[in-house]
């Protein structure tokens, strides 16, 4: 929606979380009058930044029902009674996304998906920044759409939440995907086929819809996507046209249909699921027309994340991993299928309503004992405790103590949660350092 449109609106910002403060610098740059909503008390410099600003201290439905925009941070669900009153009255509900949409001119690559986005959007910035294009990396990643609109900007890579895409309409790519869809955020949806249409809403308008072929749900169908081109990746399925990866003589080649691209056996990224990652990076890449050796050279230095399948320490022969990001079971399925030697495991925090059964299959393979904390502990353990010894501990630095006294030398200690952090820490981020720091304590 462009700024011209919310002049002589009533416009309400609704979450004063860092996408709401985003919101509120871009209406006040733009001379749009608004109000805000948001049930924490600002701090007295946060209140002088809202100038004059009306302030509603609750979600109180007639105020919301009474303003003709509704500015949505993505941390506030659409469901809320005082947004579906709203929205029943006639009220338009938006995001900062859709904002950002109206305001860009440049190229778009926008990602989404349960588990990857991250890694598959930095590893395209970080290939991008080997070429004449002056990428900016923004969204669900790294600072807020709105703050990163910029006149030297030659393409946006942006990493979207379903949060975001519930209320993104006019959104307009030139190449977009959805990774893939596990279960995940399943107190916020009806179901897994409900997440996953508001995943697909990213193929809107966009011009190259990239899939995967060996995950049904991120394919765009008519109601999804007016794309000119659907391609496809795959590391599962062979279909001819497909990106997708071949094993040769113990090393992965990454091909387009017969046509081999890129060798992957040097990427610095472990596992099967890396390799998809790769075949996306290089398939959303491929409107932009980056040349093959830049591609190769890129794919080989990039490192990865923090607090994504991250190497923090190998001490007696034992490896310990850092992967604070997987917070659904799909993530902490692919990181342990990922590593190279026995697990243990350490899981834990707020489960989403997560099934942890799941995760049955990959913990009798490949998991030798359980370590479990946070609020949702003892829902795992039930789901898995026939599978590998168990215990429970209350603080991160006890987990990595007792992960050291079943490890021996050829084992892997992997934190990988399948759970949200906000029980104990205060983001994943968070959780992860804690991890690092309790796991240099032990090598000290």
């Amino acid at each position: 929606m462009k700024p011209e449109l919310l002049q002589n609106k009533k416009v309400l910002v609704v979450g004063l979380g860092v996408t709401g403060w985003s919101v509120v610098r871009y209406l006040q740059a733009n001379n749009i009058p608004f109000a805000v909503a948001d049930e924490k008390a600002p701090s007295s410099d946060e209140a002088r930044a809202l100038g004059d600003a009306v302030l509603y201290a609750q979600f109180d439905k007639t105020v919301f029902a009474a303003v003709d925009v509704i500015v949505l941070s993505p941390g506030v669900p659409r469901s809320h009674p005082a947004l579906s009153a709203a929205i029943d009255n006639g009220v338009k509900v938006i995001g900062d996304i859709e904002l950002f949409a109206s305001a860009v001119t440049k190229p778009v690559i926008a990602v989404t998906g349960s588990n990857g986005k991250s890694t598959v959007v930095s590893w395209i910035a970080h290939i991008l920044a080997q070429t004449e294009f002056n990428a900016v990396l923004c969204g669900n990643i790294g600072q807020p759409a709105l703050d990163s609109i910029s006149d030297v900007a030659d393409v946006y890579v942006l990493e979207l939440s379903s949060y975001q895409l519930e209320s993104t309409e006019s959104l307009a790519p030139l190449a977009a995907s959805v990774l893939n869809i596990s279960d995940d955020h399943m107190d916020r949806y009806n179901s897994l086929d409900h997440y996953a249409q508001t995943k697909r809403h990213i193929y809107n308008n966009c011009e190259y819809a990239i899939a995967n072929r060996d995950d049904a749900r991120t394919w765009p169908d008519s109601n999804d996507v007016s794309a000119n081109e659907v391609t496809y990746f795959a590391i599962d399925t062979n279909a001819e046209n497909d990106y997708r990866c071949i094993e040769r003589d113990s090393e992965y080649l990454l091909v387009k249909g017969n046509t081999e691209l890129l060798e992957l056996s040097s990427s610095r990224l472990p596992g099967r699921h890396n390799r998809a990652n790769a075949l996306a990076t290089v398939a959303l890449l491929a409107p932009l027309g980056i040349k093959q050796h830049v591609l190769q050279s890129s794919i080989n230095t990039f490192a990865g994340l923090p607090h994504r399948t991250e190497l923090v320490a190998k001490i007696d022969h034992v490896l310990w991993y850092n992967d604070s990001k997987g917070t659904n079971i799909d993530a902490c399925e692919k990181a342990i299928e990922a590593m190279p030697g026995p697990v243990i495991l350490i899981a834990g925090g707020l489960g989403k309503g997560a099934d942890f059964s799941a995760l049955r299959d990959a913990v009798s393979k490949y998991v030798k004992a359980l370590v479990l904390i946070g609020r949702d502990r003892q829902l795992i353990a039930d789901a898995l405790n026939d599978l590998a010894s168990v215990r429970f501990c209350d603080s991160m630095n006890d987990a990595v103590q007792a992960a050291n006294e079943i490890a021996v030398a050829g084992d892997a200690v992997l934190m990988s949660p399948a759970c949200a952090s906000f029980d104990m820490f205060d983001n994943f981020e968070q959780r992860g350092i804690r991890f690092c720091e309790a796991v240099q304590e032990l090598a000290a």
